[in-house]
């Protein structure tokens, strides 16, 4: 026989004396025992508490001598999923709250409850900003930050939006998968945020993918419920605690309209009542949508492609037969995007452009042989200093490196790294996807081992540069090996790929004729190097 409880208070028992709900500090407080409970057989234990307006803690007390299955609902919302405890277990479910229509309401389902107290406790009001202002963002799967250790190359815009600002700024991405706008506020995610935030803080509110889906009621909200909850809570209540609501269409799916030849716009249903809103409310507004769209049809479609999650056989650990997902994003389209949104903060939110990052220079390359290579290279983010505004043109590349930047010009994915292939690496490495990639194409071998810390050596990197070029291009023809002075110097491993390197057009020698194979390479070096490769790509 299914065993369930209820609390079920009358109005007047409810509410508690003023001199019990209060504590000294003039906040509320409430523990409300077993009893208090009454059992109902349908609808498991119900509680409901009239607050003061507010940010709470409630903490749901479950266990006995018998064994406990239930799961917990907060304000409609379920909260802790279905769970068993052995009998003389206990579980304690403690979670951030905001009351609605100034009530706290608590249900509790399942075979057996064993709900033996529920405590509510008010938080004091944050009255100053903290020490840093904050980047709140509430999103779902575009904007999440993924665990490459299980989905890469799976990449949210949220997981590298904190890369366009500078230190005195941070940004907490709390985008969730799978949520709507109203799975996230019933998850108690918006929760979470609101009962942490300080004045002076920033929530970007993006929704808007999942929000439709009908056959999923959990995540599906109307048209005009979501204008209603955007407006009441995502953006009333971030206002009322001081902070600075930033509302965001979703993001542009990559769709492209054979007819027109371009890429079409999407996501419409919910971004264009989003668009009216942030007319309506005169808040800060980022149209994503809008901008990636007209920003893709400036762009080669293959180029758009490569950002988004449309992943080869062995390229995703989560889909290994591959992927054809148009929605989701690389870290190279997760880039992308955000840097769109950080390019339309001066415009949209502009008390946020004074932590945004410059673009980068560097202050140690003028003058140097390199200085207009690394400039070019810079301007279309091909290359990143060491984050002090210096490049150190002279400093020698180690193995990895060079795998990563000849990978990433010749178009050639890293794929999700398989323990145990890589002979002395793991998955702690953090070029270690470069790698997996590189053995499956057969970039290097897997008969020894990579050495991905050392520094490379010139006829190393014309070998890893070649190959690299050959995903792409044809070899050419084998031609008498007279580019270098000291070509008795090369290896005879890397010979053949330090000639067809000379003969491509993507390495050269010093002002001496000589090639010195077996000198470390430096980065001014690579770069020369790579920024040759892209100009030889660019004709195929």
């Amino acid at each position: 026989m299914k065993f369930r409880r209820i609390l079920a208070l009358s109005v007047a028992a409810a509410l508690l004396p003023a001199a019990g709900a209060y504590a000294a500090d003039g906040l509320f407080s409430g523990k409300y025992t077993a009893d208090s409970f009454k059992e109902d057989a349908e609808n498991g234990v119900i509680f409901e508490q009239e607050v003061p307006d507010g940010d709470y803690t409630v903490t749901v007390k479950t266990g006995g001598d018998t064994e406990t299955k239930a799961n917990v609902y907060i304000n409609g919302g379920e909260r802790v999923r279905a769970y068993t405890l052995e009998a003389g277990k206990t579980q304690d479910n403690e979670q951030p709250v905001v009351p609605k229509d100034g009530k706290i309401s608590v249900q509790v389902l399942g075979e057996n409850p064993n709900v033996t107290e529920i405590d509510i406790q008010q938080l004091p009001a944050r009255e100053e900003p903290g020490k840093k202002p904050v980047i709140y963002i509430a999103g779902d799967s575009t904007a999440q930050t993924y665990d490459y250790a299980k989905v890469f190359p799976q990449t949210g815009w949220g997981q590298v939006f904190g890369d366009c600002f500078t230190d005195d700024i941070i940004v907490e991405n709390r985008s969730m998968g799978g949520r709507s706008s109203k799975s996230y506020d019933n998850d108690g995610r918006l929760d979470k945020i609101l009962t942490e935030m300080h004045p002076g803080d920033y929530v970007f509110i993006q929704f808007g993918i999942n929000d439709g889906a009908k056959e999923k009621p959990e995540r599906y909200i109307s048209v005009e419920d979501y204008r209603k909850l955007i407006t009441d809570k995502y953006i009333g209540e971030v206002k009322k605690r001081g902070g600075i609501p930033v509302l965001l269409t979703a993001t542009a799916a990559s769709w492209w309209d054979e007819e027109n030849n371009c890429f079409m716009e999407s996501r419409g249903d919910y971004a264009d009542p989003t668009r009216e809103l942030a007319k309506e409310l005169g808040v800060n507004f980022i149209d994503i949508n809008r901008i990636m769209t007209d920003k893709w049809n400036e762009m080669e479609r293959g180029d758009v492609l490569s950002g988004y999650f449309i992943c080869e056989p062995q390229e995703s650990k989560a889909y290994p037969d591959g992927t054809d997902d148009h929605t989701h994003l690389k870290a190279k389209g997760a880039k992308r995007v955000a840097e769109m949104i950080a390019g339309a903060i001066p415009n949209d939110v502009p008390e946020l452009a004074k932590y945004l990052k410059g673009k980068e220079t560097f202050s140690d390359i003028s003058g140097h042989w390199a200085e207009d290579i690394i400039k070019d290279m810079a301007s279309s983010d091909n290359i990143e200093g060491d984050g002090s505004g210096r490049f150190n043109p002279d400093d020698a590349v180690t193995r990895a490196e060079f795998l990563k930047m000849a990978m990433n010009i010749s178009g050639i994915a890293p794929h999700a790294y398989r323990e145990g292939e890589c002979l002395d690496a793991s998955n702690d490495d953090w070029y270690c996807y470069y790698l997996q990639g590189a053995l499956d194409k057969g970039i290097i071998s897997a008969d020894e081992p990579f050495r991905g810390g050392s520094v490379i050596t010139r006829e190393e990197m014309a070998e890893m540069a070649v190959s690299c070029m050959y995903e792409i291009i044809d070899k050419p023809e084998k031609k008498v090996f007279e580019a270098f002075s000291d070509k008795e110097t090369v290896n005879p491993k890397y010979a053949e790929a330090v000639q067809s390197a000379a003969e491509l057009g993507i390495i050269d020698g010093y002002e001496d004729y000589t090639f010195r194979p077996s000198g470390n390479l430096t980065r001014a070096e690579a770069l020369k190097v790579i920024h040759s490769m892209d100009a030889l790509l660019a004709v195929y």
